[in-house]
């Protein structure tokens, strides 16, 4: 019998060494026939805030083969995620991944991710099995990228600068995908690479190819990929991850076209598509016994149009550069669960979630004397779905006709209209020093309301009365900035800034459903939602002080209010009269303020005998607290606070750029989850009481990664890592800080992150 999983191996292998082979034999790895890429670009503008850019070569580098490991040493930014059927608030059809990016504190919805500009659909609350175990989760997150799709990822860490069509409260990850002008340059008119991973983490193998080809007037790219991999090892003593197998496809084409000296055209098709099959458990919500044994066949994929247009005119004066981007994308996702549930039988549910949108972005540029002025106008439309099938049974028909669950959220369209204005204005001090001025606005307005409203209907409630409980939500926003920059010296500058930020209601808080039919109690969405608005203030330095050492180090404070989340009722509800019903509102205001700081240090600029001797540091703090509007509440550490977080790491790079090597330490405090009963409260008149539930501590810890590469020729790189070299156990605490720490140990167990692994690829580029 064919073993498959070992042909694929040795072919995928064979394909290597058939490039790798016939290169070695006739190449040198001399200075004359070295193939050097020129990188040419404008001169960057100098902004305020703390920007990080990862690049194609630091995500090969750290072994960035997803879009959790892509943050790994970032100090406060991260990737949450979830197992499949873990228990701790899920439901059993609930899908494992990760839930989107936590920056300083906000994460979820309340952080923007985006790829060319087009913004990635939300993530989705715990459907309605959940009750309130579930609150400030998800079960349908964010993924919808391949990392080496992608020749650079920018990060805004805080709220979104007013030019950021994508606004958000936390901050922003914008995906830029690969162009042929990033691999080309005067000389060189073709480039060729081939990538090829393992990854033991997960057993997961990647094959990936780019080709371009072109010149300055016309150029083009093609770049595929394929991933095929299992569950993610955890590295707990008494029971293992629960089995899955999963792959993905994704394939990217795009040209730029020089049509004349003015216009500039680049367009980008590209397309994503993940399948996963899983077995698993579902523990109760303590993590105490298993409720069923599921299995689960995922699918979900992404399709995006990109078309932009960047205009120079020669003859309109007050236009330097009009840049005109026009997006498409379309977004499915399907999960078929089957579950043997013990008291409830064997049933499966069907849950999907739809999107489709369109965006459109414009941005003018123009430089008057020592004024950089900036505007722009952007729109965006766009519609979303959530099918629901379950084959269940109600085991109480009297209190449930309908069945134990329903719809989670209505189906629903939302358009968004923004605009903005900034203005950079330079002074010069002492003939050297420039002081900036940086004065902006950006000013938002956006409707949603729901639609097919008669697919959320029940014996009960009728799509009439549904109409009077879920109805249109609209709001306008005017959010300003200012920022003073000063440079210490020509590289290396200081900053203080202001930013007002604004995070309008999303179609899951707004018309989310859970158990909707019940006669006992309901669980909705609120139409009257506000948005939640924070005031954003931040000092830092970033640059070169001194020759050999780059810096960027920040101190922020930021205050929000209006935050949503559930409060619980005793009321009418539309259809059914009075019942206990929780129900999204305004109800907390919050606080986060931390500092961080990461550095790189080039020692053999100061010792030359250490020439390709460098090292990096690190480090995050952030605190921060919410409180509600229930009497007597009192503020409460928030449990998507990261604790304290450092990296530092020592790198070898041969002067002849044969080989290189890293060594890298992280290093996390641990920390234990303050307990609240706002989700449990009454709302009665009494006074909130603590709560009694007691949460397991995430425990500190300290793991080491070494990495290295070898040029093996001038155009193949072999080049891998050892992740966890201590084989040390731990938990990761924002993927884990709500788990009990009366849970049963094989339950605690499943959530650890994985021990010693290792990653090995082979890159060839011509």
């Amino acid at each position: 019998m064919i073993n498959f999983t070992k042909l694929k191996k040795t072919s995928t292998l064979a394909l290597g060494l058939s490039v790798v082979m016939p290169a070695m034999a006739t190449t040198k790895l001399d200075d004359e026939n070295y193939d050097v890429i020129t990188v040419t670009a404008h001169e960057a503008t100098k902004k305020p805030g703390t920007n990080t850019e990862i690049s194609e070569h630091d995500i090969r580098r750290d072994g960035g083969t997803n879009f959790g490991t892509l943050m790994r040493y970032q100090p406060l930014i991260s990737a949450p995620g979830n197992i499949s059927g873990s228990g701790t608030g899920k439901s059993s059809w609930d899908r494992g991944g990760f839930s989107g990016y936590n920056i300083r504190g906000l994460d979820a919805n309340r952080v923007s991710i985006d790829v060319d500009g087009m913004p990635l659909p939300i993530a989705q609350g715990r459907v309605n099995s959940v009750g309130r175990a579930g609150f400030g989760s998800y079960g349908i997150g964010r993924d919808y990228i391949d990392t080496y799709m992608y020749n650079k990822v920018d990060i805004q860490s805080g709220a979104t600068s007013v030019s950021n069509a994508n606004n958000a409260l936390g901050g922003s990850v914008s995906f830029q995908t690969k162009t042929a002008s990033y691999y080309l340059y005067p000389g060189k008119t073709s480039y060729f690479g081939f990538q090829n991973n393992y990854d033991s983490s997960d057993r997961s193998y990647h094959q990936g190819i780019t080709m371009a080809g072109g010149d300055d007037h016309l150029n083009g790219i093609i770049v595929l990929s394929r991933r095929d991999g299992q569950q993610t090892r955890n590295h707990g003593d008494s029971i293992n991850s629960y089995p899955e197998n999963w792959h993905s496809n994704s394939i990217l084409a795009g040209f730029g076209w020089q049509m004349t000296e003015e216009h500039l055209l680049n367009t980008t098709v590209d397309y994503n598509s993940k399948t996963k099959n899983s077995h698993y458990d579902t523990w109760d919500k303590n993590g105490k016994y298993i409720e069923s044994f599921d299995h689960q066949r995922s699918k979900n994929n992404r399709f995006n149009l990109a078309i932009k247009d960047i205009w120079q005119p020669t003859n309109i004066s007050w236009i330097d550069t009009l840049t005109t981007q026009l997006n498409y994308q379309r977004t499915n996702v399907f999960d078929d669960t089957k579950l043997q549930h013990k008291s409830k039988g064997n049933f499966y549910t069907q849950t999907n979630y739809n999107t489709k949108a369109y965006n459109f972005i414009t941005t003018l540029i123009k430089q008057i004397d020592n004024q950089k002025i900036s505007a722009g106008l952007n729109g965006k439309w766009s519609e979303d779905e959530s099918p629901f099938f379950t084959s269940a049974k109600s085991q109480y028909g009297v209190i449930f006709p309908d069945g134990d669950y329903s719809k989670p959220q209505a189906d629903s369209k939302s358009y968004q209209l923004g605009g903005f204005f900034e203005d950079r204005i330079s002074f010069n001090t002492n003939n050297s020093n420039n002081f900036y001025l940086v004065p902006g606005v950006r000013a938002i307005y956006q409707n949603t309301k729901p639609r097919n409203l008669e697919n959320m209907s029940v014996s009960n409630v009728n799509s009439h009365q549904l109409g009077s409980q879920y109805s249109s939500n609209s709001d306008f926003k005017v959010l300003p900035s200012m920022a003073f920059m000063y440079d210490i010296n020509p590289n290396f500058t200081a900053y203080l800034q202001y930013k007002r930020s604004a995070q309008m209601p999303n179609q899951n808080q707004l018309y989310g459903s859970y158990l909707a039919h019940s006669t006992m109690y309901v669980l909705v969405g609120n139409s009257n939602l506000k948005t939640e608005t924070g005031d954003n203030f931040e000092l830092g330095v970033k640059g070169q002080p001194i020759s050999g050492i780059t810096l960027s180090s920040s101190a922020f404070y930021n205050k929000y209010k209006n935050f949503i989340a559930f409060t619980r009722y005793r009321k009418n509800f539309v259809g059914i009269g009075n019942r206990l019903v929780y129900q999204s509102e305004n109800r907390d205001k919050a606080y986060t303020f931390g500092a961080e700081l990461n550095s790189e240090f080039n020692i053999g600029t100061w010792v030359e005998s250490l020439n390709g001797l460098s090292a990096r540091f690190a480090i995050g703090y952030n605190k921060g607290k919410s409180k509600s509007s229930y009497l007597g509440d009192k503020y409460i550490e928030m449990d998507t606070i990261a604790p304290l977080k450092s990296t530092i790491g020592l790198s070898w790079d041969d002067p002849n750029k044969f080989y290189g090597v890293s060594l890298t330490a992280t290093f996390q405090k641990g920390k234990k989850t303050d307990a609240t009963s706002r989700e449990t409260y009454l709302n009665e008149g009494q006074p909130i009481k603590d709560s009694s539930d007691d949460y397991f501590r995430i425990a500190g810890h300290g793991i080491v990664d070494l990495t290295g590469y070898i040029n093996i020729t001038n155009n193949i790189r072999l080049s891998g890592g050892i992740y966890n070299l201590t084989d040390q156990k731990y938990w990761d605490y924002l993927s884990n800080n709500k788990l009990y720490s009366t849970s049963d140990h094989k339950c605690l167990e499943m959530f650890t992150a994985p021990g010693r692994t290792f990653q090995l690829g082979l890159n060839i580029d011509f």
